[in-house]
């Protein structure tokens, strides 16, 4: 099996690992201290986390919580951490940076500005990642709670161009849902930019995973997962067997 990156996710709000139904904030499951997730990520095998702050993704202010969060996590794990949410300026990155973050998920700032994000990519290169969520056929922003008149591939053509290789793509109506990838979305994204795509979004079972890792060469290149390791549907063990192997 061709080895893809495995990202578990922990989404944050208040302080609180959480899971939202089609990113709807008024639908949300509470999980309990998001680095207790964490450690039970990295004893089954986990080499990195996707960490997403909720609120700020929706005000664009950044909490100071998620930080401490991220420290702490840092501190007392050897994960490499992929932080997305409310990222809207250059001094927003350098201080996830700055804290020892690996990487940086840029969503909103890289639909509303363009200069902004092409100025990253040229300075951090592959420490900067996009987020690009879909909702409707649209590009979701500012905590999928808006929607922006471009495309999916419109968008990624448009970050290719700048440098970026890679992008998170997620079908917000498959979030939160355990109803199964969009694969056929996650592959015409590849196909039509040429970026590497991470799928997001809906993961159940294993059979998802060996559906992604078996389209490595056609452009995926990983896998967020979330309330499916909440909700016990999926062993992280079971996955790095199947990806690793």
């Amino acid at each position: 099996m061709t080895v893809v990156i495995v990202l578990p996710a922990i989404d944050l709000y208040d302080g609180k690992a959480v899971r939202l139904r089609q990113g709807n904030y008024e639908d949300q499951q509470q999980y309990g201290d998001p680095l207790d997730a964490a450690l039970r990520y990295e004893e089954a095998g986990a080499t990195h986390v996707h960490l997403v702050d909720l609120a700020a993704a929706r005000s664009g202010r950044s909490d100071d919580r998620t930080l401490e969060m991220i420290r702490r996590i840092l501190a007392q794990t050897r994960l490499k951490v992929e932080v997305g949410g409310g990222i809207r300026t250059r001094e927003d990155l350098l201080r996830f940076y700055d804290a020892g973050v690996w990487r940086c998920v840029l969503g909103t700032a890289a639909v509303r500005n363009l200069d902004f994000t092409r100025q990253m990519i040229a300075e951090f290169g592959e420490q900067i990642i996009v987020g690009i969520d879909v909702k409707n056929g649209q590009v979701a922003i500012s905590g999928w709670t808006e929607t922006e008149a471009i495309s999916a591939h419109e968008l990624g053509i448009t970050l290719q161009s700048f440098g970026l290789r890679e992008c998170i793509y997620t079908d917000i109506s498959k979030d939160g849902m355990l109803s199964g990838i969009n694969l056929t979305g996650a592959l015409d994204l590849a196909r039509q930019t040429g970026l590497k795509i991470i799928v997001s979004g809906g993961v159940k079972d294993l059979q998802d995973i060996e559906l992604i890792a078996k389209q490595e060469g056609q452009g995926l290149s990983g896998v967020v997962i979330g309330k499916a390791l909440y909700e016990g549907r999926l062993s992280l063990v079971d996955v790095f067997a199947r990806v690793r192997g």
